[in-house]
């Protein structure tokens, strides 16, 4: 790997980021300078809901893992961090991404959002979780709020933000695959009139992989300062720098590790090449923005958050697995001892993304009934031009499975690739009213209007929802919902007519529709340390593009795919000090039209039971005080591997089976020193978290540890 080395010199001057959520009481003084949102605290709103409306009365489905759950769990991807939350499972990752399925449909794209705002849409990418404050998981259509987004929800997270008082933390650490990592997390008033505030967050981060040929290495900087020029404004400046320069792994057949084999493939096993022939996935990424709070009295205020952000990404070598190479050196999908390979590079591409979300939001009473209305709008635009090359038949890259020669040198020749670009961007207008009739009940009606373009394809959408909470006892709340979401389907195209020869000619294809209906409870009895959620629903996508059956370059809009589900979430602390998160999810997702797919058939990567623990115990007196114990497991049912695998008669072929992991961990904190050692996958399971279809099995980390040192001032 790269050289390594430690960030403790980034404890310079803290540069740092400003809350959204302050607010002055009527003295002057600060009330709720920084929010942090448990599960357990359901009396607080999040920044994905846009308003001040609490959990509790929202009516919707939505989770919470604050990063103290975060750094309890020792975890430092996404994936890892979301165990507990249900309805969330693994998406095609192709072995090195973060994707997702939120309530049975894929979310791999386009989900995840910072700070209210989208977060590289359209593309893979590898979220940092050290600057990041919470996670919130919004459940179901967010098209309201947000616009087009993915029919199962989407995932928020929220940026460490500056804080009144002055401290530092500095962490380091290492474990399994060489691993080297230190964060930085420096915070103080710049001023002596605590006006201006700043906080820096900082990572290094260099490891190999249990994959041959594999490994990361990161570079993260998140500064921001915050400016309150008077107690009813805050101006908070944000920014980012992530260079990652890594060597991905690739997905393995699903013959020889799942399915059977002529020869099994090993855990280690490697699709790319080492030495000069490496796979490399070099990116650059840069944002600056901020986000503007003002309140104009004690019942109106306005709010705005902007980001700019730019991408460079390079990649080459990437090496994925297609079928396998028989005696002849011919193609074949039946089992042999070589593999074939695709070849993909090099990529070089530039992104350009820049997003505005603007909302004016306040409080006023009709008779015995109060109005909490927010409205606003946000636009969002994407400039890609990239060139993109690669060779695409597999005969020329075989790879034996019993004697890879990882220094062999490819073959380039028949590389070939072409520039291309282009530009997208949306315009949304938003309207929410939250009424609520005494202490009892709640009614939230909302709309929004959208015009979306790119690729020269134009979509409006109108996505509304309807909601209501009834209070059944003191932290104790029924509601339900029902909404709409809208995706553009931009690069499929539908017969329109005919020339004069008879042949079709294309047009655009309308955007997929979804509705969601969802009956739930959210409970957090008052005098108790116990809460959670129980939510059944049902979630239906419509306008699906699938296969013309006439025309095969066509499609046509006839699909429709359907999801239904129930889950539970539950925290409590039944004693001092111990704290227990549970999650389950039941989910049945599978086609129900389709002019390709068996109807019937299970959607991929979705298993139908889930279920997640985590309980976390620290001593708080005696002479063991500090000293500290985690225990969590997750279990996955078997999933569809492979929806384009399904036999005729609608019988899965590629099953990724079932697995339970066991992660378990020892801290002790003591006057401002930490030290934490944790152990993922403890019983060393092999498993398959996810595949991209029959060649593109992703596997599973195997037991890997963890022991990070920290100290706070």
């Amino acid at each position: 790997m790269k050289n390594r080395f430690c960030l403790v010199s980034l404890s310079a001057p803290a540069m740092a980021v400003a809350t959204t959520a302050y607010a002055a009481d009527g003295s002057g003084a600060t009330a709720h300078p920084d929010i942090v949102v448990t599960g357990s605290n359901l009396a607080e709103a999040i920044a994905a809901g846009k308003s001040d409306v609490p959990l509790i009365e929202t009516p919707q489905a939505i989770s919470v893992v604050a990063a103290n759950d975060i750094e309890a769990r020792g975890v430092t991807r996404l994936s890892e961090a979301l165990r507990t939350v249900a309805g969330v499972s693994r998406s095609t990752t192709y072995g090195f991404y973060d994707a997702y399925t939120i309530r049975g449909f894929d979310a791999a794209y386009g989900s995840v959002y910072l700070d209210g705002l989208v977060n590289e849409a359209g593309v893979g990418f590898n979220q940092e979780l050290s600057a990041v404050e919470q996670i919130e998981v919004v459940k179901g259509p967010a098209s309201m709020l947000f616009g087009q987004a993915p029919l199962g929800g989407l995932i928020n997270l929220v940026s460490k933000r500056p804080r009144d008082d002055a401290f530092l933390k500095v962490t380091a650490s290492a474990g399994s695959w060489n691993l080297v990592e230190s964060t930085v997390d420096a915070n103080a008033p710049l001023n002596s009139g605590g006006t201006l505030l700043g906080r820096l967050t900082a990572t290094y981060r260099d490891a190999d992989s249990f994959v041959r040929n594999a490994g990361i290495n990161r570079i993260f900087v998140a500064p921001a300062i915050s400016w309150r020029p008077g107690p009813d404004t805050t101006l908070t400046l944000l920014g980012r720098y992530q260079r990652d320069h890594d060597n991905p792994i690739s997905p393995v057949p699903s013959y020889g590790t799942v399915l059977p084999g002529l020869l099994d493939i090993p855990e280690d096993f490697a699709i790319n090449n080492s030495g000069s022939q490496r796979v490399i996935n070099n990116r650059d990424r840069v944002q600056i923005g901020y986000i503007f709070d003002h309140r104009f009295s004690e019942t109106v205020s306005y709010s705005q958050t902007l980001r700019y952000t730019r991408r460079k990404e390079y990649w080459n070598r990437w090496m994925f697995a297609a079928g396998f190479i028989d005696s002849d050196g011919d193609y074949t999908d039946q089992p042999t001892d070589t593999i074939g390979r695709y070849y993909y590079g090099p990529y070089r591409a530039t992104d350009k993304d820049f997003a505005v979300d603007s909302r004016l939001k306040g409080k006023f009473g009709t008779g015995g009934i109060m109005h909490e209305w927010l409205a606003g709008v946000d636009y969002r635009q994407n400039r890609n031009s990239y060139d993109s090359a690669g060779d695409y038949d597999p005969t020329h890259f075989p790879l034996s499975i019993a004697n890879p020669d990882y220094n062999a040198l490819y073959d380039i020749s028949a590389v070939r690739g072409a520039p291309s670009g282009s530009k997208s961007h949306q315009t949304g207008i938003y309207v929410q009213d939250h009424l609520k009739f005494g202490n009892l009940v709640t009614l939230t009606l909302g709309g929004r209007y959208d015009w979306a373009e790119a690729s020269g394809q134009k979509d409006d959408a109108f996505s509304p929802r309807v909601g209501a909470t009834v209070k059944l006892a003191p932290g104790i709340n029924a509601y339900a919902s029902w909404s709409r979401s809208f995706l553009p389907q931009l690069y499929s195209q539908q017969v329109v007519g005919f020339d004069a020869d008879g042949n079709p000619i294309g047009g655009p294809v309308p955007p997929e529709r979804g509705k969601n209906i969802e009956l739930g409870f959210k409970f957090a009895p008052d005098g108790t340390t116990l809460s959670g959620s129980l939510a059944i629903y049902q979630l239906t996508r419509q306008n699906v593009a699938t296969a013309d059956p006439i025309y095969l370059d066509f499609s046509v809009v006839s699909g429709e795919q359907r999801a239904r589900g129930l889950e539970a979430e539950l925290q409590w602390e039944p004693i001092n000090g111990l704290s227990l998160n549970l999650a389950y999810t039941y989910v049945d997702a599978e086609v129900t039209k389709d002019n390709f797919f068996t109807v019937g058939t299970p959607l991929s990567n979705i298993p139908r039971h889930n279920f997640g623990a985590f309980a976390q115990y620290e001593v708080r007196e005696g002479p063991l005080t500090g000293l500290g114990t985690t225990f969590g497991i997750s279990y996955n049912s078997k999933r569809n591997g492979d929806i384009y695998s399904t036999k005729p008669d609608g019988s899965v072929l590629l099953w990724l089976p079932e697995y339970m992991l066991a992660d378990a961990g020892l801290s002790y904190r003591r006057s401002g020193w930490g030290a934490q050692l944790t152990v993922a996958n403890i019983f060393d399971k092999r498993y398959w978290p996810d595949t991209g279809g029959i060649d593109r099995v992703t596997p599973g980390n195997p037991r890997n540890w963890r022991l990070t040192f920290s100290r706070e001032f």
